[in-house]
């Protein structure tokens, strides 16, 4: 049977694990045969240098990536490069690149359309083109199929032999990374009917469609559009948080008691629980790009989101209402004290450090003068100047502040009970990260620990 040759743009946090998805689907048995293009600059070089190596570009607690990485290698099953012109060779091309914006919040869609112009420069007849990033309403139609049209007259190729879809990722990173690429209900849509059957064709080899059925919408502008309304739904989910945290701080209210009492209704499960805020490259962007593209790419008039660009606002400054928070309940300066962060991520379980709500919070600290550390299991080192690592945490006592801000599964085993026994430390959980019987044992242990969104009791007056 012959092989299928699948290229992928961009080995970042989605393009990676789309990869190993595709070569280890039905236990590696399959016709599929992956090559990976990244950026010509240093840090692509680096990665893919590494992927030949067998290393996984982001650190993350699902070993499954690494070890099914190391089994594409020696099935020889996948393959890393940085020469464009390999695109002329696919059978199937997946964008998976980054469409973000500019510090004028301004979509750098001529970035992107560059990138696959250099796909579209090369790409050969009888080839499916699938955009897999997230990118603003009318991009494809208006877009990439227009410069498709150009490109495929200038160099003589049928543009009826050149299949365009689009099907947005639904990856999430963390514990369960890889089994998120396979068992989702993906959503897809094609420029014409044989783009869509030959997507969903696709997709139905490397998706467990028997259990996650594949959605199909009538266009691709309502595929672009899809994913960035699911985006912004949790967008502003969040946001709505914020203002309830603030009430019931001023109260003393144990807020988890209270959603949880709300999460009993099946209709309102889905409400989130407090946090020290919202990061990463998709929630803090994308609520924003319907309004944007209205006019930059639709050339319409442009259309009020206020929910969604409130929400983003929000979000971004919810680190300060946790150091409202940390500053209320400490009482004093904080110039010169030692604080100790565990977990600098966006998330858990990952050592994604975009737009992570950790950094803006230790940014604060570091203004106020404080003596910064940090320990993360996902994280081997930051380029930020005067904050720095700990390599073992077995003298907590030694810091003024602990302040845990990432769901990392390592930190649910330690002992703060033990480790801050006596001291005059103070201990802030910021996202729910401590068990209940982590809590218990501190509570027993007298120590200062303070939990956003739960209800405060002094355990010890110093």
């Amino acid at each position: 049977m012959k092989k299928i040759k699948v290229i992928i743009q961009g080995f970042g946090v989605v393009g990676a694990s789309t990869a190993i998805n595709i070569v280890s689907s039905n236990n590696f048995n399959n016709i599929f045969h992956v090559h990976c293009i990244d950026k010509t600059n240093q840090a692509g070089k680096i990665k893919i240098n590494n992927a030949k190596k067998g290393i996984f570009p982001i650190s993350t607690s699902d070993k499954l990536l690494n070890i099914y990485l190391k089994k594409a290698l020696q099935k020889n099953k996948i393959s890393f490069g940085l020469d464009q012109k390999e695109y002329k060779n696919a059978d199937i091309i997946i964008i998976s690149i980054n469409c973000g914006l500019n510090n004028k919040n301004k979509i750098k869609i001529k970035e992107f359309e560059q990138s696959v112009i250099s796909v579209l420069n090369n790409i050969s007849e009888n080839t499916l083109l699938i955009v897999e990033s997230t990118v603003p309403p009318g991009t494809c139609e208006r877009i990439i199929y227009p410069a498709l049209k150009k490109i495929t007259k200038i160099r003589g190729v049928d543009l009826k032999k050149i299949y365009l879809a689009h099907s947005f990722e639904r990856v999430t990173p963390g514990q369960d990374y890889l089994k998120s690429c396979r068992n989702s209900h993906r959503v897809y849509a094609g420029i014409n009917k044989i783009s869509e059957n030959k997507c969903k064709n696709f997709l139905s080899k490397i998706i467990n469609v028997n259990k996650y059925a594949l959605t199909k919408l009538k266009n691709i502008t309502s595929s672009e559009t899809c994913k960035l309304m699911e985006n912004s739904y949790r967008a502003v989910n969040i946001a709505f948080i914020d203002e309830w945290v603030k009430f019931s701080n001023q109260l003393n209210l144990n807020l988890f008691d209270i959603i949880n009492a709300i999460k009993k209704r099946e209709t309102h499960n889905n409400i989130m629980f407090p946090g020290l805020g919202v990061g990463g490259y998709c929630l803090t962007k994308d609520p924003l790009f319907a309004k944007i593209s209205t006019k930059q790419i639709l050339k319409k008039r442009s259309t009020n989101f206020p929910l969604c660009s409130s929400a983003v606002d929000i979000n971004h400054n919810m680190p300060s209402t946790s150091m409202k928070f940390i500053e209320l309940n400490y009482k004093k300066k904080l110039s010169k004290k030692r604080v100790l962060f565990f977990g600098i991520t966006y998330k858990n379980e990952i050592g994604d450090l975009r737009h992570s709500p950790s950094l803006d919070l230790i940014k604060k600290f570091i203004d106020k003068k404080s003596k910064c550390y940090y320990f993360d299991p996902f994280v081997k080192e930051i380029n930020m100047k005067q904050l720095n690592k700990i390599q073992l945490f077995s003298h907590l006592k030694n810091f003024d502040l602990i302040i845990i801000c990432v769901n990392h599964l390592k930190f649910k085993t330690i002992k703060f009970a033990k480790l801050l026994s006596n001291s005059k430390t103070f201990l802030f959980d910021l996202n729910n990260v401590l068990t209940i019987n982590q809590i218990n044992k501190i509570k027993k242990n007298n120590i200062n620990f303070y939990s956003f969104g739960r209800e405060i009791t002094k355990y010890r007056v110093i």
